[in-house]
């Protein structure tokens, strides 16, 4: 949700021996650098739960992280509703400009059915429904590294379903977004819902002959390993099959997008990597596109080239909000050049406006939008994409760290301030400290503490600051913005 993040709501669980444990879990999503938790005894006899409003999740690098285990220990996120039919997750789009991303992993549920269940996997198919009515809200499904891979289509009963491709073993991990379709009203007081439903796949499926091929250089490998001896032989060939399957997911990754692209190209050539761009470069600047260049851009463009476009529209639209405030305050931004910088813990601090009055104001304006201009700023900029999972969730998690304590403290205490001593959370006040240390049935303050001690223990052995790599800056020009690094 564009300004709020989800919860996922899962109906009908039952504990192990077929014991009805609890009626209701309740999977929080917070963003990156936050984590999913629950508290079974508060929320069992709650049959509906509402909607996180104080997170998002609109970018790709911004879904529903996780870190965490439930009562039976299973991951916290939209892996847990697969194969579990009666359960769902609850979301709301806020305007026809939100989107939602939700990650999830298939790597358990393939090796329970093709391992330990000698199923050969299931056809995977996740379902978008209870849309709101007069609204079409539509699904795209993404692997990993941000191709996409599957759009929703009407499946008879109102809603939109994609079914899981089966192309290769090795692609385990998908992200899903919910959207408006082009056009479409949206409905912010009303929930849509997101569930898996399964059937069973065609036991000479693709995945079933990769895994026959593997099997028997895999078993020969360890064998090998395990006696001492030579295992090139087995490494190569293994190699050599990875290698076939990643060009056949290749090959079918081009079939379906050329597949897609039929219903919208009216005879016309499907468009090459120039003319998505020249799209992408179209919904940067702010220009509405038509309903078949939307179209090619969710078939072709990745998740990450529609955030980046995205996020750099969201970026002048931003500044225009700011210079329209700034105006009725008499000033007028075009007759200025300035850099914008913005630390850790919110504040904007703005070079190259003498006049301090008026940088006064600029600065107190530009705090106000301080969270959304972090966020686009930690979408457009190369090194922070190009950071780890691990490295993006701790540096954000840092920002989300340093904001509480400046507000919680006065700006008396800073994420520096902060010391672990054996798993003890130090250099606070004394309240800070019964919160942080002993959070108890308190989400958020669990979440801090956490993130305290993952950021501290990455520090610790990577021996640098996590917020080390922040530099948050934008530069105005001439009535324009754009972040500090771009070329």
């Amino acid at each position: 949700m564009g300004k709020a993040g989800n919860i996922l709501t899962a109906l009908g669980s039952e504990g192990r021996n077929g014991m009805a444990v609890i009626n209701h879990v309740v999977l929080h999503y917070q963003p990156v650098g936050q984590k999913f938790k629950h508290d079974a005894e508060f929320f069992k006899n709650k049959k509906v739960i509402g909607e996180n409003q104080k997170v998002s999740n609109d970018y790709f690098w911004k879904s529903n992280k996780y870190i965490g285990k439930d009562w039976t220990g299973r991951d916290l996120d939209l892996t847990y509703l697969i194969d579990k039919p009666a359960r769902y997750l609850k979301g709301q789009l806020s305007d026809a400009e939100d989107v939602d991303y939700y990650e999830f992993n298939i790597n358990e549920y393939r090796i329970q059915n093709v391992l330990l269940l000698g199923k050969y996997n299931l056809n995977l198919q996740i379902t978008l429904d209870h849309i709101p009515e007069g609204c079409d809200y539509n699904l795209v499904l993404y692997d990993s590294e941000g191709n996409q891979v599957g759009i929703g289509v009407d499946n008879g009963n109102g809603g939109k379903s994609i079914t899981l491709p089966n192309w290769n073993l090795e692609n385990k991990g998908y992200m899903v977004k919910v959207q408006a379709k082009d056009g479409s009203d949206v409905n912010p007081d009303e929930y849509y819902q997101l569930s898996f439903q399964t059937n069973q796949a065609d036991k000479n499926n693709i995945l079933a002959k990769q895994m026959e091929e593997m099997s028997e250089y895999s078993y020969a490998l360890r064998k090998k390993l395990h006696d001492g001896q030579d295992a090139t032989e087995e490494i190569q060939a293994l190699e050599k099959i990875r290698k076939k399957y990643k060009d056949y997911y290749a090959e079918q990754l081009d079939q379906l997008h050329m597949e897609q692209a039929k219903e919208y190209l009216q005879g016309e050539k499907a468009p090459d990597q120039s003319d998505i761009k020249e799209l992408l470069e179209k919904m940067a600047m702010g220009e509405k596109l038509t309903e078949q260049e939307n179209a090619f851009v969710n078939i072709f463009a990745t998740a990450q080239e529609f955030d980046t476009a995205k996020a750099t529209a969201e970026l002048s639209t931003t500044l225009k909000e700011i210079t329209q405030r700034l105006e009725s305050a008499g000033i007028d931004l075009s007759e200025y050049s300035f850099n914008i910088q913005i630390g850790a813990d919110g504040k904007a601090t703005v070079d190259g406006i003498d006049d301090g009055l008026i940088k006064s104001k600029v600065e107190t304006t530009l705090k106000e939008f301080s969270e959304k201009l972090m966020d686009i700023y930690f979408t457009l900029d190369a090194d922070i994409q190009n950071m780890s999972e691990k490295e993006r969730y701790l540096l954000k998690a840092a920002v989300d760290l340093e904001k509480f304590l400046h507000k919680a403290t006065n700006g008396k205490v800073s994420l520096d301030d902060v010391k672990v001593d054996h798993g003890i959370i130090g250099g606070i006040s004394r309240n800070l400290d019964r919160l942080l240390n002993e959070p108890g049935k308190n989400l958020t303050y669990s979440n801090y503490q956490s993130d305290i001690l993952a950021i501290r223990n990455y520090e610790q052995t990577q021996h640098k600051r996590v917020l080390s790599e922040l530099n948050v800056g934008f530069r105005v020009r001439n009535g324009k913005i754009q972040i500090k690094n771009a070329v």
